[in-house]
């Protein structure tokens, strides 16, 4: 046997032997420490692949930098408390795939960090504070971003599609109860890789409205769309028709839709080869449709 040729690969034995129980060992004492702040593992097939919290308020730095260590999570929920300078404690994760929040408190300066993340592909942001806008997610169209949810938001509006419209890998957006209107839908078509859309209602009481029929020739622009989602709107036979020419669509879900059973019946003849269910207004959206539309 050759030993000095032999020895050489010692060091490389001795890392493949240790090196997994070690970093175990040491994922599970940051775990253990970030249980003590509130942290829920989230687990895929047996392996550390998340972490979620539901109340961020008492992390530190020191905390959020812990999280970093945890190099292989593919994805975040963070709840209330969650902030700009959380955000940047974090530094980059390569492996991150999803970042979801509600309730943080980040800025459209705080949100461009993100484009630090290079494989995320999914964000989600409920009821952001006022300091979000929107406008910010520009910063991210460097990124393969494929999935986008805004929703609760009233700061979110107009100005915010623009940035929305310059992400052109996103294959899902979903928004609802945010400020944007009609100028912000118009913005939309501008996706040509879109393939699942979301729209429910402004958040607000009175018009304008984001959905209603008026924005119905303009998802009929959005030629890629395969399943679209409308909530909380009175829409009319006539103007939902002009869906039609969505050659690829193949899912048309109306929730919480005010609409007669009959016009529902013959939109479903209309549309052959989509499914199309409808889901009636209850109390509450009926109240709400009635203010934004006026009474029929």
């Amino acid at each position: 046997m050759n030993y000095p040729r032999a020895l050489q690969f010692l060091p490389l034995v001795a890392a493949l032997i240790f090196a997994t129980p070690l970093a175990r060992s040491a994922d599970a004492d940051i775990l253990a420490a970030l249980k003590a702040k509130g942290a829920e593992p989230v687990e895929t097939k047996g392996a550390l692949t998340g972490l979620s919290f539901k109340d961020c308020t008492g992390l530190t730095e020191a905390d959020y930098q812990q999280i970093h260590q945890l190099t292989h999570l593919k994805s975040l929920n963070f709840g209330k408390g969650f902030n700009d300078a959380g955000l940047k404690a974090l530094g980059t994760m390569p492996d991150l795939e999803s970042l979801v929040t509600n309730g943080m408190d980040l800025t459209d300066e705080g949100v461009g960090v993100l484009a630090n993340f290079p494989n995320l592909h999914t964000f989600a942001l409920f009821h952001p504070g006022k300091g979000f806008t929107g406008t910010g997610l520009a910063a991210l169209a460097k990124l393969r971003l494929e999935r986008l949810t805004v929703g609760g938001s009233l700061e979110f509006g107009d100005v915010a599609m623009a940035a929305v419209a310059s992400l052109g890998t996103l294959k899902e957006f979903r928004t609802w109860h945010t400020g944007v209107t009609i100028d912000g839908i118009k913005k939309l078509p501008a996706l040509k890789g879109l393939t699942s859309l979301t729209l429910g209602q402004r958040l607000a009481h009175t018009p304008p409205t984001m959905l209603s029929d008026e924005a119905l020739p303009v998802l009929a622009d959005c030629s890629s769309l395969e399943t679209l989602n409308l909530q909380e709107a009175r829409l009319t036979l006539g103007a939902l028709g002009q869906l039609k020419k969505l050659s690829k669509l193949k899912h048309l879900n109306l929730d919480g839709i005010d609409i007669p059973e009959s016009d529902v019946a013959a939109l479903k003849s209309q549309f052959t080869g989509v499914d199309v269910r409808w889901k009636a207004p209850d109390d509450v959206t009926k109240k709400r449709i009635g203010e934004l539309f006026g009474a029929k």
